[in-house]
């Protein structure tokens, strides 16, 4: 993947968690703005991604999402004292063995 393909995939990502802001402050405070700023963001993020589909970066895409929930999992377990189920465990380690399978298959193209 080329530089401006990881930083598409950064920008849609930080859209997203901009637009859950503005989404929470809307649920907080009931304001049109954050409603239409939250709409606007997503809007705009979800076009960022739709690019970076097109491109045919399907397997960055998935494997930046799967890093997502583990580290989001991570923080959950460390910082807010979260308890995961042996459900959520296995969650967690399918994401990690298709992390790994998408990198042996990245290697085997270019290799």
């Amino acid at each position: 993947m080329t530089t401006v393909s990881w930083l598409s995939l950064l920008a849609s990502s930080g859209g997203f968690a901009g637009g859950s802001y503005f989404l929470k402050r809307y649920a907080d405070l009931g304001t049109l703005i954050d409603l239409a700023c939250a709409f606007a963001i997503f809007a705009l993020s979800n076009l960022i991604y739709a690019q970076v589909l097109a491109k045919g970066l399907g397997q960055g895409a998935a494997m930046s999402s799967m890093t997502h929930l583990i580290i989001v999992s991570l923080i959950g377990v460390t910082a807010f004292g979260e308890r995961m189920t042996y459900h959520q465990i296995g969650g967690l380690m399918f994401a990690l063995c298709s992390i790994w399978l998408f990198a042996q298959s990245t290697q085997s193209v270019t290799g």
